[in-house]
């Protein structure tokens, strides 16, 4: 996270990676969850302490094999501050822990949505051992430079139609 929180790996979410490099596949993060409880995460951590809601990752990207980019939604009655994030492997292992005492990370408001941003350093784990399922709300938030080469080819584009058209109706003036 940007502001030097970090991710603690849990020995099992470790002992996951590991194997899974082992056996030529890639462990799968499927789930993030938020709870209000602040403290320093420990490796032996098998859930998070105040866990309020859990959500699948809503956008992801692979920066370099040793980092990712992601972020999930979290939508709702309920309101409470974000403490803990939770990230767990889609056998329902925890996989890693974000938390530090005394600090809020995010807040959910009543019926409100929080979008919830990370990246996550993983140049503990082997390379390329660990990948991320997203689920079926695809937020689209960590492509936007692929969404403005889109947009500058699409006005390029109609910027062309218009020379051509200004064009024809130049060579229309002339046979009348």
């Amino acid at each position: 996270m940007s502001d030097g929180l970090s991710l603690t790996i849990t020995t099992l979410g470790l002992a996951a990676a590991i194997k899974a490099k082992e056996n030529g596949i890639k462990a799968v993060l499927k789930w993030v969850s938020v709870g209000d409880a602040a403290y320093t995460p420990s490796k032996a951590q098998k859930v998070l302490q105040s866990e309020k809601a859990r959500v699948e990752f809503g956008e992801f990207k692979d920066l370099s094999g040793t980092s990712i980019q992601a972020a999930a939604k979290f939508s709702g009655d309920d309101e409470y501050a974000i403490r803990e994030i939770g990230f767990w492997l889609d056998d329902g292992t925890l996989f890693g822990v974000i938390s530090a005492p005394d600090t809020t990370l995010n807040y959910k408001a009543a019926g409100a949505h929080c979008i919830q941003p990370f990246t996550l350093n993983l140049s503990a784990l082997p390379t390329d051992a660990v990948t991320v399922e997203v689920g079926t709300e695809n937020l689209n938030i960590l492509i936007d430079a692929e969404f403005a080469i889109l947009a500058k080819t699409q006005v390029d584009q109609m910027h062309l139609a218009i020379k051509q058209e200004w064009r024809l109706l130049e060579i229309e003036k002339q046979l009348r």
